[in-house]
């Protein structure tokens, strides 16, 4: 009976200490969010994970020294990673460090030995072995001569040479590096890239002798190399071209051929794009009927470069229904790569070929299902809608096509129209204000063009001579000097004066530069991002710049807090704290843009600047009189991988999911080669505080859960800046975001109620091409909020002109006799202050039907990079009634 007690007892003890006990996951908690000091106190046990059989707890362990720069550790760590699984990388690393330990040659001798019985392949063994006798004048091109499998290192230096050949000034010049990443890396998987350009410079000098010389050697290399080859025989300029189009048929049959050919393989790279076995059929069965209908066109004598293909035939045959078919067969998971999109295109062009109006009216739908989804870089939109017009006109239906398109998928959303007011202007940078309080938002374009609103989208360039001297990248409004009257911050990239500047309103409703009376802001430093807020909660707004970066010069700049007393500034970005990391001086990071809000719903806008260049975010806290970065703690700095995060651009911040709280996007530019250690744009949704136990102690943080996917926000490469406002007045904060470069598209996401968002951008006329920043206000006065785009191609006002029932509450929060007063945007009163009370939030009470809600809204100066919404806070009612509204206070 004894025995059994014991061993009863001794069992609770065993669990017990297991419960206990630290496990990787919260070492990887911790390491996550930057908790060293509780790493450091848990040491002992943490350190028992560097003989752990999982490689990955080892890396664990082995990041935590290279974040620490802890050098011994790390290099203890590669060599024993290295050594017992045989990583490569890891003993590189370690023979990179091996000189800072004090390790005797002989120790150092023995380790080397055993590190070269380690690997698992000879590449490894060798490239370990050819780096220990290295030195400037080694060459390791004899060393990979004498392998037949490349290693990631091998493969990490053959992309380098490809990235090389990718940006080629010249044909000619792209020959000689081909030629030396073949003799160099003949075996590497990049083949098929190197391929790929090989055949392009060889058609773009229309040396087409070559170009078939090159697909006849190479072609079959590889199903990447097949499938490749197929699309530039089916090029309709290369077969109308080549011997005057004779072998036209010809080509598309060796095409055909070589399709065939790439079936036989499964998951397949081709360029920088990795496909799944599904994935790759799916490919393969498209550009099959890509071949069968330039095979149809050649029966009618036809290229498929010709203005309008279509109408072509009087009936579909049975062969032709087969293919039809297999166009239906073939399914895309996501439009990520604009399969989607061309998917449909393809069926369009199919179905437009047959005269039957049925088939035509079928192709107009396919047609816009392509300009729906959308493809990278503009790739269908211009012909699908080209030939959607071209069928319209033949079926003599006197619709646009986006207007018939909205009939034809019985679209009643969200609407939008250009309204021209801005042609011919290029403007990037946008800030909406009311600056005279006449009642309408006027506009700041790129920190120096003010354009008055002079009613119905009509706009009047501000006459003042000042703002032409301004050298500007961008600002924002605000009542810097509290007199009531509407200032405004411009910043500048130059290093010259003016930079940096303060212009305060006058009476007459002209600007002038304070800073040698309100002090200098001008840094000298590139000025890319800008916010003011109210720190002291006194209506006097606190200024903060993130600096950018000179290219090739310097890789960033520390970012400036200028303090307001009293309408005067004084730089305390050292001593409230912003200077504390050492991260953000030395040389400080590539800071791109700037958006406060009170996420944590403390009374105090935090601040939150998104770095450029793979770097990490910032997240200030205010806590009495310092500030302290958090966003490693709150999961908003990005996510760590080998040393990298993302290319942020742009952040908003909005109560998406009408909880009370703040979420938060940030739009990563991700580029397909980087995107294994770049972060993608995120949807982060604001869950709260949360607590953790580890050992002895709680940690608490806030949790923003990225929920980018299950929303419905797909990848685009290009993301620049994201913007939540309530397009239909429903209550529910939708989603525009702009996308940069020549021909890439913004989105517009439709918040459903639920979670999700629904891509509802070609159909409610919104889409716009090379987007930068973007604005929100109700331009016209008529309840529906408006949208203003900087653009390279052409700055947009998107006039709303959905159609609804849904009503608006607009409510301009400003500082007036030393009190936050609520105004109304219907009955302007030039008797009160145009002082926007920054980071006010306010909360309006609605009853419908059978429940009462609240929606929530805070006065924000900016978000973005230096870009502005109107300062009053929208609140889209639906058809609720309205209970009443609130200033928020802390409890």
């Amino acid at each position: 009976m004894k025995k059994a007690l014991l061993a009863v007892i001794l069992l609770y003890f065993i669990l017990l200490a297991g419960a206990n006990a630290l496990s990787p996951d919260d070492f990887d908690f911790l390491l996550e969010r930057e908790q060293f000091q509780l790493i450091e106190k848990y040491m002992d046990e943490f350190s028992l994970l560097k003989d752990s059989p999982d490689i990955e707890d080892r890396k664990l362990l082995l990041e935590y020294a290279q974040r620490t720069g802890n050098l011994e550790q790390a290099n203890q760590l590669h060599f024993s990673i290295a050594k017992d699984f045989g990583s490569l990388e890891d003993a590189l690393q370690w023979l990179i460090l091996k000189d800072m330990t004090d390790d005797s040659p002989e120790i150092l001798q023995s380790k080397m030995d055993i590190l070269l019985e380690s690997f698992h392949n000879t590449a490894d063994s060798l490239t370990f072995a050819f780096y220990i006798t290295a030195d400037e004048h080694s060459d390791i091109t004899e060393l990979i001569s004498t392998v037949d499998e490349y290693n990631d290192i091998i493969e990490a230096m053959a992309k380098s040479s490809l990235d090389e050949l990718s940006v080629a000034n010249s044909s000619y010049e792209a020959f000689e590096l081909i030629e030396d990443f073949k003799a160099t890396f003949p075996h590497s998987r990049w083949m098929q890239a190197v391929f790929y350009f090989e055949a392009f410079h060889a058609l773009r000098l229309l040396d087409y002798d070559h170009f078939l010389q090159i697909i006849q050697d190479q072609g079959k290399d590889s199903a990447a190399h097949a499938f490749i080859a197929s699309i530039y025989l089916l090029s309709p300029g290369f077969r109308e071209d080549y011997q005057d189009g004779k072998q036209s048929k010809a080509m598309i049959e060796k095409a055909i051929k070589l399709i065939k050919h790439a079936q036989d393989s499964d998951e397949t790279t081709v360029l920088y794009d990795h496909y799944s076995a599904e994935e790759w059929q799916n490919k393969l069965k498209l550009q099959m009927a890509k071949a069968e209908y330039y095979l149809l066109l050649d029966k009618a004598g036809l290229y498929g470069s010709e203005d309008d293909i279509s109408n072509i035939f009087r009936r579909v045959s049975c062969m032709q229904k087969k293919t039809l078919k297999k166009l239906d067969e073939i399914e895309f998971a996501n439009n990520d790569r604009g399969e989607q999109a061309e998917l449909a295109f393809w069926k369009g062009r199919y179905h437009s070929l047959f005269r039957p109006r049925n088939m035509q009216k079928r192709a107009i739908k396919h047609y816009g299902e392509a300009l729906i989804k959308g493809a990278p870089r503009k790739k269908y939109d211009d012909d699908a809608h080209d030939a959607i017009t071209a069928i319209l006109a033949r079926l003599r239906i006197k619709k646009q096509p986006i207007e018939h398109l909205r009939k034809v998928f019985g679209y009643t959303g969200i609407t939008f129209e250009d309204t021209r007011s801005m042609e011919g202007k290029r403007y990037t940078r946008v800030a909406l204000a009311d600056y005279d309080n006449d009642g309408l938002i006027d506009i700041l374009f790129n920190g120096k063009h003010i354009y008055h609103n002079d009613g119905s989208f009509n706009f009047s360039a501000h006459p003042d001579s000042n703002l032409t001297k301004l050298n500007s990248s961008g600002g924002i409004w605000g009542d810097f000097n509290k007199d009531g009257l509407l200032d405004f911050v411009s910043i500048s990239h130059s290093s010259e004066t003016p930079g940096n500047t303060l212009m305060k309103q006058m009476p007459d409703n002209s600007f002038v530069s304070v800073n040698a009376k309100a002090g200098d802001i001008d840094d000298g430093m590139p000025g890319e991002g800008l916010a003011l807020i109210d720190i002291d909660g006194d209506g006097f707004p606190s200024l903060y710049i993130a600096n950018y970066e000179k290219w090739q010069q310097q890789s960033g700049f520390p970012d400036m807090f200028w303090h307001n007393d009293k309408g005067t500034f004084t730089n305390k970005s050292e001593e409230l704290g912003f200077w504390n990391a050492p991260y953000t001086t030395e040389p400080g990071l590539a800071g791109r843009g700037v958006a406060p809000a009170d996420f944590d719903n403390d009374g105090k806008q935090e601040i939150l600047v998104t770095n450029y260049r793979l770097n990490r975010n910032f997240l200030f806290k205010q806590s009495d009189h310092c500030f302290f970065d958090l966003a490693a703690l709150y999961g908003v700095a990005g996510n760590f991988t080998d040393g990298y995060y993302g290319h942020s651009i742009g952040a908003d911040w909005g109560d998406f999911d009408n909880d009370g709280d703040l979420d938060l996007i940030i739009a990563n530019l991700a580029h397909p080669r980087f995107i294994d250690f770049s972060d993608k744009t995120m949807l982060l949704r604001n869950d709260g505080m949360q607590e953790r136990k580890i050992g002895e102690d709680i940690v608490y943080y806030w949790l923003f859960t990225d929920v980018t996917k299950e929303s419905g926000i797909t990848y685009d490469e290009l993301h620049a800046e994201p913007l939540f406002f309530d397009a239909d007045n429903d209550g529910y904060l939708d989603i525009y975001i702009t996308s940069v470069y020549e021909n890439d598209r913004s989105y517009l996401y439709r918040n459903n109620g639920d979670g999700t968002f629904t891509d509802i951008t070609y159909l409610s006329g919104s889409r716009v091409y090379n987007g930068w920043s973007c604005a929100a206000g109700d331009l016209n006065r008529d309840g529906l909020i408006d949208l203003v785009i900087g653009s390279g191609n052409g700055t947009k006002i998107l006039a709303n002109t959905t159609n609804t029932k849904n009503q608006a509450l607009y409510l301009k929060p400003v500082h007036h006799n030393d009190e936050i007063t609520i105004t109304s945007v219907d009955s302007p009163d030039e008797s009160i202050a145009n002082s926007p009370a920054f980071g006010t939030r306010i909360l309006v009470h609605l009853k419908d039907k059978d429940r009462t809600y609240t929606l929530t809204r805070e006065l924000s100066s900016a978000k973005g990079t230096t870009t502005q919404n109107a300062p009053e806070l929208h609140f889209g009612l639906g058809k609720s009634e309205l209970i009443g509204f609130e200033i928020w206070q802390k409890d």
